[in-house]
């Protein structure tokens, strides 16, 4: 394996009530989320990570009394490498019981055909050899004819569908908690999802910010770098920024 997790514990944090946060590790991994069933304790966690940094997230989540064992549901927000990889060992784990993985469109026929090339964008330069992973077709769910994904009585998670960084690109929107898990379309501090991936794109892009740019947002937990209880301030500064370039290819 050429790549390994640079932290044997994922810092965490709950941000309000039942909803936890997993900050990223440092090579080519992503933030994860959780939510907790608090009838069921069972876990709906928003996308995986690397697989490497799987062992590093299960530490973390002992630290609040958190099962790995009580995942039920993985949801994912895209297809890239570092959001979805986690899946694989996850799976293996909880062999007798697994998580069921949602996803939406492209993104789910990509996990469900096993579709490498989807998974690791070329001019990343790796491979699932260099993680010590092996890329397997899933059983994934297509959240495409969902509006609504409904964990329990607490949180109900609009479904809106984001392309632009990929093109299975989809943000979780919980209205009563004002709460967005964009993935890789929007993060703080005027940063955006990169746009030169296969199936990327610019002027896509720019409309999923928009369109997320026009719901209540307070919490704002993304894919990457720090998280934000002032949601909308942040996404209208990235609206900024991504208004003002023009597609370079």
């Amino acid at each position: 394996m050429v790549f390994s997790s640079r932290t044997t514990v994922k810092n965490g944090k709950e941000l309000i009530k039942n909803v936890f946060y997993f900050q990223e590790d440092a090579m080519l991994d992503c933030n994860v989320y959780c939510i907790v069933d608090h009838e069921t304790d069972e876990i709906a966690l928003f996308d995986a990570g690397n697989g490497i940094s799987l062992k590093a997230l299960i530490e973390g989540m002992k630290k609040f009394d958190l099962q790995f064992e009580n995942i039920t549901k993985v949801l994912l927000t895209h297809e890239h490498v570092d959001h979805v990889l986690g899946i694989y060992p996850l799976t293996k784990i909880l062999k007798d019981t697994p998580p069921q993985i949602y996803a939406y469109g492209r993104t789910a026929d990509i996990l469900r055909n096993g579709d490498e090339s989807q998974i690791f964008p070329r001019g990343l330069g790796i491979t699932p050899k260099m993680l010590g992973l092996e890329i397997v077709p899933l059983n994934v769910i297509d959240l495409k004819e969902h509006k609504e994904f409904k964990i329990n009585s607490e949180f109900t998670f609009q479904i809106h569908y984001t392309p632009g960084h990929s093109i299975g690109s989809v943000s979780y929107y919980e209205s009563s908690q004002k709460l967005l898990i964009p993935g890789d379309l929007v993060f703080c501090g005027g940063s955006f999802g990169r746009f030169d991936f296969p199936g990327s794109s610019l002027t896509s892009l720019q409309k999923s910010i928009k369109q997320v740019n026009d719901l209540d947002v307070k919490y704002l937990l993304p894919g990457h770098m720090s998280i934000s209880d002032n949601g909308n301030q942040q996404i209208q500064l990235s609206y900024r920024m991504v208004m003002s370039i023009s597609d370079f290819r």
